[in-house]
């Protein structure tokens, strides 16, 4: 997976996985949320609109956060003391998510990580615009499956990242730009979760 992809990854899944823990204020990927976090692509427009500027807040909050973190450590490709057969389950709800997922908004949501790639900076940080970009179209990816689903994957990760790993993450960092970042995430949540 490249860096860029991985960053964002990363860092939904750290936000999610925080907030459920809390143990963590600040951000960290939720899973990848928790990422997440968080309608379908094809409802109203004013859902499509609310994701979209919602994840213009969120981006813009948590961009400073993003450039702080150290993407081209190796940590963020491993989850300390998780169990491969642990980490093949959770691997197995996001998949499960993925396949229930609005085509379009799937389909929007890999060309998005796609561009950002080519954007990723040597610290593996993706441009704004670009990062804006997949916010969205995780928001949209999220807001077309069941909250259910969303719940699967969250508690799956939940479930293997040790408590620690969330205070060790918010030492790397400036603690407001990742509390800013986490408050942001959550408005974003809600908005995701009222477009479903």
């Amino acid at each position: 997976m490249a860096k860029g992809t991985k960053a964002v990854l990363v860092l939904v899944a750290i936000m999610g996985v925080c907030h459920l823990k809390s143990t963590f204020v600040p951000p960290a990927r939720r899973s990848m949320a928790a990422a997440g976090a968080v309608a379908t692509l094809g409802a109203a427009p004013a859902f499509a609109d609310s994701i979209d500027d919602a994840a213009a807040k969120l981006s813009a909050a948590s961009y400073p956060f993003l450039k702080e973190v150290d993407w081209n450590s190796d940590i963020y490709a491993k989850i300390p003391g998780a169990s491969p057969s642990a980490v093949l389950k959770a691997v197995d709800k996001a998949l499960v998510m993925g396949a229930a997922m609005d085509p379009a908004a799937l389909k929007a949501g890999v060309l998005a990580h796609h561009k950002a790639i080519g954007s990723v900076d040597a610290k593996g940080v993706t441009s704004l615009a670009d990062y804006e970009a997949i916010n969205a179209a995780l928001g949209h990816m999220i807001a077309s499956v069941p909250t259910s689903k969303t719940m699967d994957v969250y508690n799956a990760f939940s479930a293997i990242v040790p408590k620690d790993v969330p205070t060790y993450l918010m030492g790397t960092v400036q603690a407001a730009d990742a509390q800013k970042a986490y408050s942001a995430l959550l408005e974003f949540k809600d908005v995701v979760k009222a477009a479903r």
